[in-house]
């Protein structure tokens, strides 16, 4: 994690930053590598300090997993714990401002401009804080090749799965079992959790992008939209395929097609410094073709990493320019409520001059 520090202290160097505060639980997760971070705020000091204040429960599994060596680990609790010697009784609220008026860091920043901790160092010290939520974004959106390598392997997991569950995709089977077929692959090919909330949905129900899991069980002709990822060491993946199973319409065919064919488009635009309007455009321009672009209802893609929706964002409208090392999603669809919904989501790096696609599965499978 020295490496992620190096790239952190950068940043605050080149603004002329004292402390900078993360609050976020991804921005904690990110830095020092312990997921399940809700209520950990780490500062980050301008010499390379960083002390992580962490709820007294959390306080023995930081000190044993955290992958940052340089960190200082105190609890705050409001009751003695066994065996250590309590530093903190003090919630981080009350707990920084004073740190930072001891040690004199009086140009202070913080990754998420609202909550309390901004406030009473306002308060108390009389200081602005500067909101660095974007600085994070931008760093976190450019991947390593180590990150790369974790995210290679949380997608292999999460296909892996997918392609083990095609087999129970059977006439009655619900929608719930599938999922749950696929989560239990995931688990057991080494995946640590779910990236996100899982969709399975048949025939009518994909025609919601965000459609809940239900009982609604498969019948023949049915499309069905899997949207599933697996997290591993806190980095996620994010797939999406439309299978069509038995006989499916010619209308429901067609769709798949042309978002299949979207996708090649918009990949095709992928390169260190295409606008990501302009790569959403690409895949929008093909669906409006067809006469689908009334279906296609939402922005093209994302950036993916710790969180699964991340910087940047590839849309209509989106200011932000891929960069060498971004990892992004191209996921057009096409949903025509109460008949049927078809997305397919591939994950791609950004290099010079082209993309690479990170996925093996085929975009369109028939069984």
């Amino acid at each position: 994690m020295k490496w992620k520090l190096k790239k952190v202290l950068d940043v605050m160097e080149s603004n002329n930053i004292d402390a900078l505060i993360f609050t976020q639980p991804s921005n904690v997760t990110y830095l020092i590598g312990i997921p399940r971070s809700s209520g950990i705020v780490l500062l980050v000091e301008k010499n390379g300090g960083v002390t992580a204040l962490v709820p007294a429960l959390d306080y023995w599994r930081v000190v044993s997993t955290a992958k940052l060596s340089e960190l200082v680990v105190v609890p705050y609790t409001t009751y003695q714990l066994p065996d250590i010697d309590l530093r903190l009784s003090e919630a981080p609220h009350s707990y920084i401002p004073k740190v930072l008026k001891e040690r004199g860091l009086v140009k202070v920043a913080v990754d998420n401009p609202y909550g309390r901790i901004v406030y009473e160092v306002e308060r108390n010290l009389g200081i602005k804080v500067a909101d660095f939520s974007e600085s994070i974004a931008d760093l976190r959106a450019i991947k390593t090749h180590e990150e790369l390598e974790v995210m290679k392997k949380a997608l292999y997991i999460t296909e892996g799965a997918v392609e083990k569950a095609l087999s129970e995709l059977k006439p009655g089977v619900s929608e719930k079992v599938i999922a749950a077929t696929i989560e239990y692959y995931m688990r057991l090919s080494g995946a640590d959790g779910l990236a996100f909330e899982s969709i399975v949905a048949f025939g009518e129900n994909a025609a919601y992008p965000h459609a809940v899991v239900t009982d609604r069980p498969l019948r023949g002709g049915d499309p069905v939209v899997i949207d599933v990822g697996a997290q591993v060491e806190s980095y996620s993946s994010d797939l999406t395929r439309t299978i069509l199973v038995g006989k499916v319409s010619s209308e429901v065919r067609r769709s798949v097609e042309v978002v299949s064919e979207a996708v090649d488009a918009a990949i095709d635009s992928v390169y260190d410094g295409a606008a990501a309007e302009e790569v959403d455009a690409k895949a929008r321009d093909i669906v409006r073709r067809a006469g689908l672009g009334k279906y296609f209802v939402h922005s093209l893609g994302h950036g993916v990493g710790i969180e699964v929706h991340e910087k940047p964002r590839i849309a209509q409208g989106s200011k932000d320019v891929l960069k060498e090392g971004m990892v992004i999603t191209i996921e057009p669809g096409v949903y025509v409520v109460g008949k049927y919904g078809v997305r397919i989501e591939n994950m791609v790096v950004v290099w010079k001059g082209k993309a690479e696609i990170l996925n093996r599965l085929s975009k369109i499978i028939s069984i």
